[in-house]
């Protein structure tokens, strides 16, 4: 508690409010009010003049910074009006968990208010200050676009800018400039408004440079691997096909089919490494039916069981055909002639379950540890195939799993996937916008 007298100054502090601004009662009195908040913030004695001509009793409340070394404090003040004109006050920070969330995080955070339009600076946390090489005495009350927006994104800067204004959020993938050089982090943008009107927001970096520079790089490998090898095995395909046909020695026609049966099997590898950069690559939070996809993988078998509701939209988009459609194959290809093989869409609470169960050995002990169980991948358990992986992926990008169980002789893999809003944007593979070899 403090006490302001008519001429704005502190005539006395408790002991409680004086070590929130790291100074003592008596270094207090006689201070200034104002010289106890910091600079760019509202003078709170606007609140106490008007209390002044107002009777005993009477309270106002406001939100500012006040000073604190160099770290300006958020807090909230409440005035009283008292007897002989006097005005006593009280100050809280505005939760203590807010500011040990703020200061203890590892992404860079900032603190804004929009005046005009910019983002001024309010407060920044360790993180901020490490990553983007500014401390709180050189940023606080300055426009945050001007120390780390690089010009070629100051349009895109204050587009997000606005839509602060506006009081809505923010998520992209942005550039900015930070003591090492350009760096691209997951920008957050958070936003609120408080009583007097005034419009604040939170900005988040998250550094995802080298994640995505990694990216990039095993892309473009992955690309250039894939498009050699694929000529190459269009050569090996038909001379080997050639030999096969051509030949009169039955040793070397035998040679040959071998030669045939390998690049085949590798041509595979690669087109279903094509399948997995196709999946991985589009929107996982787009909803698709699966109901729908299920019905369309299974149409083109003969005999496969199908249980599946109306609808079931879910998370995932378009890579969830790819899923099911490998995870159907899986079961097809690797099950004895005749075997039965049933597919069924389940509602389980905030998730449905796409189960695709068959009467076949199952899926060998090595490989599905490493799919399944995450052991160590060795040269025995990586399998044939990337069928299961996809499938993985596609679920653990969407949210959801895939999981494996073997019951009275039946192998089922499950794919969970988090159910989506029923909405019109719900995406199906009958409609003309559909294409599992294209990216959204």
């Amino acid at each position: 508690m403090f006490g302001v007298d008519g001429a704005g100054t502190i005539g006395f502090a408790t002991e409680s409010f004086a070590s929130r601004l790291d100074t003592t009662p008596a270094r207090l009195a006689g201070t200034r009010f104002g010289a106890v908040v910091a600079p760019d913030s509202d003078d709170p004695l606007a609140d106490v003049e008007t209390l002044r001509e107002r009777p005993a009793g009477e309270t106002r409340r406001c939100r500012a910074f006040v000073r604190r070394g160099e770290e300006p404090l958020a807090a909230t003040f409440k005035f009283a009006a008292t007897e002989g004109r006097q005005v006593v006050g009280t100050v809280r920070e505005r939760t203590e968990q807010y500011r040990h969330l703020f200061e203890q995080s590892h992404d860079a955070i900032v603190l804004f208010e929009i005046v005009d339009r910019c983002p001024v600076v309010r407060a920044v946390n360790a993180a901020f200050v490490t990553t983007f090489g500014y401390g709180r005495s050189d940023i606080v009350g300055e426009s945050l676009n001007e120390f780390i927006v690089p010009d070629e994104r100051w349009n895109e800067a204050t587009d997000y800018d606005r839509r602060t204004a506006a009081g809505k959020t923010n998520h992209a993938v942005v550039s900015r400039k930070t003591v090492d050089g350009r760096r691209e982090f997951v920008y957050r943008g958070l936003t609120y408004t408080t009583a007097d009107d005034r419009r604040y927001g939170f900005a988040i970096y998250s550094d995802v440079t080298d994640d995505r520079r990694r990216r990039r790089r095993l892309q473009v490998l992955h690309r250039v691997l894939r498009h050699n090898i694929r000529n190459d095995l269009s050569v090996v395909i038909g001379t080997a096909d050639y030999i096969e046909q051509a030949s009169g020695e039955a040793n070397h026609r035998e040679a040959a089919a071998r030669i045939l049966t390998a690049a085949e099997r590798i041509a595979s590898i690669s087109e279903q490494a094509r399948a997995v950069e196709v999946a991985l690559s589009n929107r996982s939070d787009r909803a698709i039916d699966a109901a729908e996809v299920v019905r369309s993988v299974v149409e083109t078998y003969d005999g496969i069981q199908t249980t599946a509701p109306t609808a079931a939209p879910v998370t995932g988009g378009v890579a969830v055909y790819s899923a099911v459609e490998n995870l159907v194959e899986n079961a097809v290809a690797h099950t004895p002639e005749g075997t039965a093989v049933r597919v069924t869409v389940a509602d389980e609470s905030d998730e449905w379950r796409i189960r695709i169960a068959d009467e076949g050995p199952g899926i060998p002990a090595i490989e599905r540890g490493a799919v399944f169980d995450d052991e160590d991948i060795t040269t025995l358990s990586h399998g044939t195939g990337l069928g299961l992986w996809l499938a993985r992926w596609v679920a653990e990008s969407a949210g959801g799993a895939l999981r494996y169980d073997r019951d009275d002789g039946w192998t089922v893999v499950t794919l969970v996937l988090p159910r989506a809003d029923d909405s019109d944007d719900v995406l199906s593979p009958h409609s003309a916008e559909f294409d599992p070899n294209a990216t959204y």
